[in-house]
Formats: C-alpha cells, structure tokens, sequence
C-alpha cells in the first residue's frame, strides 16, 4: 500500500484535457428551454405542481384500491383455521362450504379482473403528457453550464454551494447527493478536474438519502464508482498541474495505469487519505492553480475601484418638458459618459410590459450563431414590444428626454428575462465581428443604448464595462444610458459591455438602441477628441 500511495503522491507533483465527447445534436427550437429564463424556470416549477398532484391522485387510487383488496383478505383470511383439524371442521358445515364454493366460483373471477384493472388511467396519461414536457437533454445540460459559469464568475466554492452558501448570505437550501454528483460529472466531462473532484468530494460526504435503498433501485445508486472517479480526477488534476509537458493522453494512460494496479484496499487507503483533508485546505489548494480573474469577473464581483468626482442631480435641462418634470441623474462614468436615470420606471409600467411579453423565445450571444446546429450560448428569453400601447409611448417619449435623441414615440422596445446562470458575453451594440445591427443600412449604427431594470437582483446580475471598468447593479425603476459611437460617428470599443450571471433573482429588462441617422440634427457632428485608456 505504501508502494502505492508513494506511486499517487508523485503523481500529484510530477495536465487540463477534454473530457468524454458527448454527443450533441441540433437545437429543436420547437422544444421549451426553461433554463434560459425565470420565466421558464417558472413554467417548469408549474410542471412540477402538476406532477405532484397527479402523483398524489394516483397514490390515492392505488391506496383504496389497496384497502379494499385489504377488506377482501379480511374477510375470507382463515387465521384461526391453522390446524387440519379446525379446517376439516369448518368444511363440513354445509353454510360454510357453500360460501366457499360460491365464492371461488362466481368472486374469484371477479377479484382477478379487479386486480389486473389499471386504476388511474387518466391519471397516468397526464403523467405521461408531462413527462413529455420535461426538460430534454439540451435543457439540462444548459442549466449544468449556467451552474459552472456560477460557480467560476464568482469564484464559489463546492463546499459552499453544496450547503447553500451563496457569496456571503446563507440560505435554507441544500443540495442532494444526485445534484452534487450531476455537478461533477458535467465538470470531469468537461475537463475542470479539481472542480469535479470537489463535487465528488461533496456527494461523497452527503448525507444518506432517506429510504436509499428503495430510491437506489428507482434512480440508481449514486455512490456506484463514486469514490473511483473522485479518485481519477484527483490523480488527472495532479498531472495536469505538475507537469505541463505531459500530453492529453499520456495523462489518462497514467491514470488508468495506475488505477488498474492498484489494489481495492489501497484504493480505499488513498481516497480516506483524501477525504482526510479538511475543505479549507482544498479551498487553499484551489486558489493556488486559480487563474488570475478576468475584469468582466473583476467587475461582476464588485471589485472595480469606485470612482470618484461624480454627482447625482436633476437633469431639467435635456428638453422643455424637463423643466416641469426633472428626472434624477447619476453620474456613472465621465469618459465614456454613462449616467443613469433613478425612479423612471413605475410598478405600473413594469406590469404591463410583462403582461405584453407572453410569447418569449431565446435570445442568442450573437446572431450568426442563431442558425448554427452547435449548442449555442443562450443569453436570456426576450421578445419585442410591437403592440401599439399609451405605456410603451410615454416609455419612449421617456428615452427622448432622458437622451434628447429623436425617434417616433411607437418604436418597438426589446424586453428580456434572464435564467440559471445565462449571461451576455462582452460584446459591442454597433455593427463589429460580422455582426451587423439591425436596420444599419437605413437608420445608421446604433448611436446609443439604454437598458431600463424592472426588477431588483439581490445578488449578481450586473452590467459590466470591461473597457471601462465600470459595474452597475440592477435597480427597479432605473436606467443606465451610454455611447457606442463618438460624435462623428466612429465606433468607441471602449462601449464593449456584458451582462453577469444572476446569483439570485429575477433580471427583466427593458432596451432600446437609438440609432444615428435620425439623429443627424438634433446631435451636431464635434471634433473627436482623442480616446482615453480606461
């Protein structure tokens, strides 16, 4: 055994690679993707309900089915017939060898149809339409990356999320064994070894499940080959971060070399050793192969320096309405100019956006990706506001004073609803990497852009500006409103943004992208002045 651990803990000191291929087939757009979006997400829950009480009504036939099959054996059990003696007795009484023979001839048939009769059948047929409305493979496996870009944006931990510790707030959540090992295996697959170790780690340390012996049989045992894997993406972990020279292959022959000579008990012995070790420790571990945070997870976390010099005030001066009706302003950024606007969104206004937003679809990263037949990055579920509505106008002639831009009050707005995990990569809204906006042949590029929040989100959930190094958090009620392009109509990288995975919460959102063309008089064309580093 010492051989072997000696063997294990070399390789831990002496690289990542691409996990088991899964295959992966062709978005079925005709199928729910209830993940990409609370709304979703909330159908789904509704699909549950369903479920239940279709279960429960179920279990309620079986169970009086039961109870009269109960009266039955009742009534005709010979408990206190045990001896031949007593039997032989209560057969010649002519009354009771009668209702023998009537009830073996004329009941028993009748019992047997009884017993082979199919109770709740429109019950399981409506178990069977909803378990065709369950999430397909696709689906969850979208929610497993979402979990993952958690998980990696805000540098949460196994431990942690095991036991419901989201960022610094605790919540009376926990999740099963199943979840923890689902979390590992999508992390082994998709080569993020210490990641998957740490939830091998987690299932491996949960609580036995109540009745897990008859769950075992119904979903299978989760602790099959458990300690195994945790084990190889151990081992694979320690190769990948020991020596970088190793190939892809030579890291799983090592591997499996060495898992093949290994005795069970010197398996067991190294997986105790392992388990050993406290979850602070393996946290210390974690950080020290961590790559250093990208400023879109810099900003999504909350750690761009704050900036300084910026005031909140009235802006009564945008247009003549203003003067009787200013709008509260905070200065955000002064280069690139971002501010937003606090209290221009009502409950009212907010209820009727969602009430005209029934029909949602996806909404893709970018659009060349929308025709692909790869799994795609799904941002959000949105729609367009096209309906005619006294709301939507006075929302526009909002944006038309908060910006001074011109553009008729019954233009469409983009409203958007975001799921597990789903975020907006950095990306630019003027035309840039083959992506090219919407009517930028007759309306020109998109000028400026403003996102209103109708909706708080307590934790996550941020626009970013990587460029920038700017982060601003969802408020109801408010607006965030920037440039992409300069005054002569140039782009301004320094425009890029992203939208953070939500923790917690339920992001809507309302857009609208104000192009340049219509704006040829009203935003006179000034010298460019040389753009700043962020």
């Amino acid at each position: 055994m010492k051989q072997f651990l000696s063997l294990l803990t070399a390789l831990i000191f002496l690289s990542p690679i691409i996990g088991e291929d899964v295959e992966e087939k062709p978005y079925n757009e005709n199928r729910e993707r209830y993940s990409s979006s609370t709304v979703g997400l909330l159908k789904l829950l509704e699909l549950e309900m369903q479920f239940i009480e279709n279960l429960k009504n179920y279990t309620d036939l079986l169970s009086a089915k039961a109870n009269t099959l109960q009266d039955l054996i009742d009534s005709v059990d010979r408990g206190t017939e045990r001896t031949l003696a007593e039997r032989e007795k209560y057969v010649s009484n002519p009354l009771n060898a009668f209702g023998l023979m009537r009830r073996t001839h004329q009941d028993w048939p009748k019992w047997h149809h009884y017993i082979n009769t199919t109770v709740g059948r429109v019950e399981l047929q409506a178990l069977d339409d909803i378990l065709g409305k369950a999430p397909d493979s696709q689906d969850m496996k979208e929610a497993l990356i979402g979990m993952n870009r958690i998980e990696r944006t805000y540098a949460l931990e196994a431990k942690d999320l095991a036991k419901g510790r989201l960022l610094d707030k605790q919540y009376d959540i926990q999740l099963s064994i199943r979840d923890c090992l689902s979390l590992g295996q999508h992390k082994f697959q998709e080569g993020d070894y210490f990641r998957a170790s740490m939830w091998y780690r987690m299932a491996i340390k949960h609580q036995p499940e109540p009745n897990a012996e008859e769950l075992n049989t119904i979903l299978g045992d989760p602790l099959k080959d458990l300690k195994l894997n945790y084990a190889k993406a151990t081992i694979i972990h320690g190769l990948s971060t020991g020596n970088l020279s190793l190939s892809i292959q030579n890291v799983l022959n090592i591997t499996e070399a060495t898992i093949q000579k290994a005795s069970p008990a010197d398996l067991e012995a190294f997986i105790a050793e392992l388990l050993n070790q406290t979850d602070d420790d393996m946290s210390r571990e974690m950080s020290a192969f961590e790559p250093a945070p990208t400023p879109y997870e810099i900003g999504c976390r909350g750690l761009f320096p704050k900036r300084t010099k910026l005031v909140c005030r009235y802006n009564f001066t945008t247009t003549p309405f203003l003067r009787l009706a200013p709008l509260k302003m905070e200065e955000v950024n002064h280069d690139p100019y971002i501010v937003m606007y606090h209290e221009v969104l009502s409950d009212r206004e907010i209820e009727e956006m969602k009430r005209r937003s029934g029909q949602m679809s996806n909404g893709w990263a970018d659009q060349k990706e929308a025709n692909s037949t790869k799994i795609r990055d799904i941002v959000c579920r949105h729609t367009w506001w096209r309906e005619q509505s006294a709301i939507k106008e006075r929302v526009n002639r909002r944006i038309s004073d908060m910006t001074n831009f011109d553009f008729p009050p019954q233009e469409d707005l983009q409203v958007a609803n975001y799921g597990l995990g789903t975020h907006f990569k950095p990306h630019y809204d003027y035309t840039s990497d083959g992506y090219e906006t919407p009517d930028v042949l007759t309306l020109g590029d998109r000028l400026g852009s403003i996102i209103f929040y109708a909706s708080d989100v307590p934790q996550g959930g941020a626009t970013v500006f990587p460029r920038s190094r700017v982060s601003i958090f969802p408020r109801k009620g408010s607006s965030v409103f920037w440039y992409n392009l300069y005054d002569d109509g140039r782009i301004d990288t320094r425009s890029q943004h992203s939208v953070c995975p939500v923790i917690v919460g339920d992001r809507w959102t309302l857009t609208k992208w104000l192009h340049i063309v219509p704006q040829m008089f009203v935003m006179p064309c000034k010298p460019r002045k040389n753009e700043k580093s962020p």
